[in-house]
């Protein structure tokens, strides 16, 4: 399941981000003046919202309304390893920068290798003010759009219809559970697999001459076409069929009956 998120996550990970989404960042640190330093940098990027915290107890309330966590690593009484643990329980996926002065070998051990998670060492705050907006702006963009392919995805199970996007290479990259029933397949089945093998042989010329030129040339190509299961039985389909940016199609079979 993760696999096929983050394809869709990466069919639309190129989409323009609206000018208009701003981020919440919630800053950790026990250092009041180099808190209110690094609030003050990351405030001047007209997308970024900052709120800060002096204790790590506190500032656990405010995870939900925030989209990523900024946190030093040497803090009274905890660190910034047990906090971020302490936020995995609440939020697994939030954006989290350990952002310290420590050096990574020190704390390699104890910090986990995760998506959501990355390590930044303070330096001059001319130069990782800078760094720091831009990892805080990469790992959220991911996040949402992780989201959105997740989104997507439920939305796509939850249709009656059949839908597989398959490779620029030509083979299945994603099938849902209703467009594999119809061949009476399982998705895994399929995954993998050229999309020709679901059409006779005549059938593919057809679709080769006709939807995939069509989808060339920027359209969609609807129309009823034959199908073919492993074992030989036929059955007919309305299908579509579309093109994304990087080549991959997308079949759709919005009807179907046996033949």
């Amino acid at each position: 399941m993760t696999a096929v998120i983050e394809d869709i996550a990466a069919a639309t990970a190129n989409a323009p981000a609206s000018g208009d989404e701003s981020i919440d960042v919630l800053c950790v640190d026990d250092d009041r003046d180099y808190l209110a330093l690094v609030a003050a940098h990351l405030s001047e990027h007209d997308d970024l919202s900052v709120r800060t915290e002096t204790a790590p107890a506190d500032a656990l309330d405010h995870l939900d309304a925030v989209d990523c966590v900024v946190s030093d690593y040497d803090m009274p009484g905890t660190d910034g390893l047990e906090f971020l643990s302490d936020v995995r329980e609440r939020a697994p996926t939030l954006p989290f920068v350990l952002f310290t002065g420590s050096e990574r070998a020190d704390i390699a051990e104890g910090f986990p290798e995760s998506t959501w998670t990355e390590f930044l060492r303070k330096n001059s705050p001319a130069t990782t003010m800078s760094v720091l907006a831009g990892r805080i702006r990469r790992l959220v963009h991911h996040h949402r759009t992780m989201r959105t392919a997740e989104r997507t995805l439920t939305a796509i199970e939850a249709t009656g219809d059949g839908v597989a996007v398959v490779t620029p290479d030509g083979d299945f990259s994603f099938v849902n559970r209703v467009f594999a029933s119809r061949f009476g397949a399982a998705p895994d089945d399929l995954l993998g697999r050229p999309w020709r093998e679901c059409f006779p042989d005549d059938e593919v010329e057809r679709l080769e001459s006709t939807a995939l030129e069509t989808v060339r040339d920027d359209w969609q190509w609807t129309g009823g076409t034959v199908c073919e299961t492993d074992g030989g039985d036929t059955f007919t389909a309305q299908t579509r069929v579309a093109g994304l940016d990087d080549g991959s199609l997308v079949f759709c079979l919005t009807g179907a009956g046996e033949e």
